[in-house]
């Protein structure tokens, strides 16, 4: 009979070394793919949102769904009721709250969109509930060309907006429907916060010729945020409006839908192509077949 012996101290500190070594290898791999994972469900969660968009327009004569159904006499957008903003009046078609939600943003669960717009917690009973998680949604609609906020302090005090027939489109195929978006940021970090927003600001409004696009161009409509906030030197105090509110949650690419319900994972440069970006919509959208936020 063989008498069996243990390990000695040098041949298990060789084990764990070895361990050590493969996990150093495969952590970042697993990290890699889990990450992998989550951007596939957020291509897939725009997807689902922009074909419930399309089932909304063609129930409604093929106009896209209002960005805000707004009220009589109210504060502004994104205050509450009366109001409603877009993904409440699309959740018949999905009836999946989490399809708004990037899976890597913290801020995005149940607790953390429970917040009014001025930043106090609400609770679950709220009957508003349901308005504050469609404004702090990570998908955003390109309203200033698809249903633009609109006003009429001149008569009945309407404060709401105006949506666009899909047929107004020249190319449904390259024309920005929604992108991935946040709420706010921090100033000194950069760091987003607060989950995402329900509009997302164009680059642009004007045309190489100075005038507003349509539909911007009438004037009862209101400008919104008032465009991207071009950082100069990259460095703090950082704005949530330098891309207009988008946010490239993955790998420094914007996952974007198209009005004909394709959906895209694309560079910066692809939303700003065609467009002079300036501070202030500034600049000028001087390449409509290059520009993918107007109808043109």
């Amino acid at each position: 009979m063989f008498k069996s012996r243990g390990f000695t101290l040098i041949e298990l500190l060789v084990v764990i070394a070895i361990i050590a070594i493969l996990a150093a290898i495969l952590f970042p791999v697993f990290a890699q793919a889990k990450n992998a994972a989550k951007k596939t469900q957020w291509i897939s969660n725009q997807k689902q949102v922009g074909l419930g968009l399309l089932m909304y327009a063609n129930d409604y004569d093929d106009t896209m769904v209002l960005s805000n159904s707004g009220g009589i006499d109210i504060p502004g957008w994104g205050f509450g009721r009366p109001d409603y903003v877009w993904p409440e009046l699309v959740q018949p078609y999905l009836k999946n709250w989490n399809l708004f939600r990037c899976p890597v943003d913290p801020n995005a669960t149940d607790s953390g969109l429970s917040i009014d717009p001025f930043g106090n917690r609400v609770p679950s009973d709220d009957p508003q509930l349901k308005y504050y998680w469609g404004e702090r949604s990570n998908i955003a609609l390109n309203y200033e060309f698809l249903s633009p906020w609109v006003y009429y302090y001149d008569t009945t005090r309407y404060v709401g907006s105006e949506s666009v027939n899909m047929g107004q489109i020249t190319s449904v195929a390259s024309t920005i429907m929604t992108t991935e978006s946040i709420w706010d940021r921090d100033p000194t970090s950069g760091t987003p916060r607060g989950a995402g927003n329900w509009v997302v600001e164009p680059p642009c409004i004007f045309d190489s010729n100075g005038n507003i696009l349509i539909p911007v161009s009438d004037i009862k409509y209101y400008q919104g945020y008032q465009g991207w906030v071009v950082s100069e030197t990259g460095t703090a105090p950082y704005s949530w409006l330098e891309f207009g509110g988008a946010w490239p949650f993955f790998t420094k690419r914007f996952t974007i839908s198209y009005t004909d319900g394709h959906v895209g994972s694309v560079p910066l440069g692809t939303l700003t192509a065609g467009c002079d970006v300036r501070t202030g919509w500034a600049g000028a959208a001087f390449d409509g077949d290059k520009y993918l936020y107007d109808l043109r």
